[in-house]
């Protein structure tokens, strides 16, 4: 049985690394969105659209 080419092995390692950094990224993305969800535009006209009708009425 050969060993494995520590030259494949190092390259795989260095491309999971990579992989396993950008998922941290993205997760860190993720749970910032989801802390701050902000508001959609949908319900901002809404509101608007309601405090115009409530002010004139």
């Amino acid at each position: 049985m050969a060993a494995p080419n520590p030259t494949s092995s190092e390259a795989r390692l260095a491309n999971l690394e990579q992989l396993v950094q950008e998922m941290r990224a993205r997760l860190a993305a993720l749970e910032r969105k989801l802390t701050d969800p902000g508001e959609h535009p949908v319900d901002q006209s809404v509101v608007r659209k309601k405090v115009t009708y409530d002010w004139q009425a």
